[in-house]
């Protein structure tokens, strides 16, 4: 099954989820509400029985003085397992972050590979996320959701990873880099975090976007970061994202 079929059948598949969304009462009632052109896409998309053809530019809220917050929706979890990558279902981003500045052009290129540089030489292992989204207390999974992973740097976000979650809801298996394992049981590390730390946005026409700041990322370990997408109700218009921080508080 190619791409292509796999987006239709996730669609197909959403719409399936929106119909379950409306009994269970999700309908809209004004009959004089207008779709926004995000929700006017997706209907059209489902009454044809074709692919969405999603927004790809870069959907980062601005920051807010005081931006509205939810309590992490991660657990701790038992002592994790070294990742077994298996290369074909994985997006390595370490070699596209080489090969971002093969030649940079402009002065701002040349700071940002800067910063690449400097990171990649202070995370030279790596370790894999994968996203997983789900909705009513995961009773049914998300799939065809936008899930994209920015590096946050002093100048500016860089996107790693844009794709799609599967029939699961699951994404691909993402390989960031990683600061030394070393770092985790050695008392001379100092300051320096045992974990690399990622922004990640989360986005599907019919729930409320989120946004994931702190994400952390260690070497040699497979994390998962669950997303419980909150449903939108149909009349109102475009929610503000839940803002999630995972450094360990549970707000921002």
């Amino acid at each position: 099954m190619d791409k292509r079929e796999m987006e239709l059948l996730m669609d197909r598949y959403k719409k399936e989820m929106l119909e379950f969304s409306k009994k269970n009462g999700y309908a809209n009632s004004d009959p004089d509400y207008e779709p926004n052109e995000r929700d006017r896409r997706q209907y059209e998309a489902d009454n044809n029985n074709t692919g969405y053809e999603r927004d790809r530019s870069d959907p980062l809220p601005e920051e807010e003085a005081n931006p509205r917050t939810v309590p992490a929706q991660t657990v701790p979890s038992p002592a994790p397992q070294r990742a077994e990558v298996n290369e074909n279902e994985s997006a390595d981003t370490v070699g596209f972050l080489k090969n971002s500045c093969n030649s940079p052009s402009t002065d701002e290129q040349r700071r940002r590979c800067a910063d690449i540089t400097k990171y990649l030489a202070a995370n030279p292992e790596t370790g894999t996320l994968q996203v997983k989204t789900f909705a009513s207390d995961r009773a049914y999974a998300v799939p065809s959701a936008r899930i994209m992973v920015f590096l946050p740097l002093d100048s500016g976000n860089v996107t790693l990873y844009d794709g799609i979650t599967d029939i699961s809801g699951s994404s691909e298996r993402i390989i960031l880099p990683a600061p030394p394992r070393s770092l985790s049981s050695s008392p001379e590390s100092g300051r320096a975090l045992p974990y690399s730390v990622y922004t990640v946005y989360v986005e599907h026409p019919s729930f409320v976007r989120a946004l994931f700041n702190n994400v952390p990322v260690f070497s040699g370990i497979e994390s998962v970061q669950p997303v419980q997408m909150l449903a939108k109700v149909e009349g109102l218009s475009e929610p503000d994202p839940i803002i999630v921080n995972e450094s360990g508080s549970s707000t921002l």
